[in-house]
């Protein structure tokens, strides 16, 4: 019996070294699978507040995107609000990533309809790639497109 524990010992320290990189792995991909998250919600309730914004049409029945709308929902969607400011609501978000257009939905309807296209370049924060064992890199980044149709109300 003291022979077996003689044996033993020294053995959680060995199993904690092999598991621990594992396990510290798989911690931080969690924790930026939830950044991302956080970000892609944030992108999407920018993008609301804009199509809100520009939704609106002072002149019953005779709707206009203006570009003073569109630079006010640009500056909603980036800035949180209606002038331009600083730092962006998520880093890496510019003005050339949003994108409007008026829709009529159905075909020929009287009603008109706002669409906010916005694409962002999602990127983690411990690297841009993934270096694999054959010499390739695998892009850790990818777009997080979030599109918002909202109905003029006039």
């Amino acid at each position: 019996m003291k022979r077996l524990l003689s044996r033993q010992k020294g053995l959680a320290a060995v199993e904690a070294t092999i598991v621990m990189p594992l396990l510290l792995l798989m911690l931080l991909a969690i924790a930026e699978f939830g950044r991302a998250l956080y970000q892609y919600n944030t992108l999407t309730q920018a993008v609301r507040a804009g199509a809100r914004a520009v939704s609106f049409s002072e002149n019953p029945g005779n709707f206009e995107l203006t570009a003073a709308m569109q630079a006010r929902a640009r500056n909603l969607i980036l800035y949180g609000q209606e002038v331009p400011g600083e730092a962006p609501v998520l880093p890496g978000l510019s003005a050339a990533d949003i994108s409007f257009s008026t829709v009529a939905i159905p075909e020929g309807s009287t009603d008109l309809y706002v669409e906010i296209h916005t694409s962002y370049s999602w990127q983690p924060i411990f690297g841009l790639g993934f270096n694999t064992f054959f010499g390739g890199v695998i892009s850790l980044d990818f777009p997080l497109e979030t599109k918002i149709t909202m109905r003029v109300l006039q």
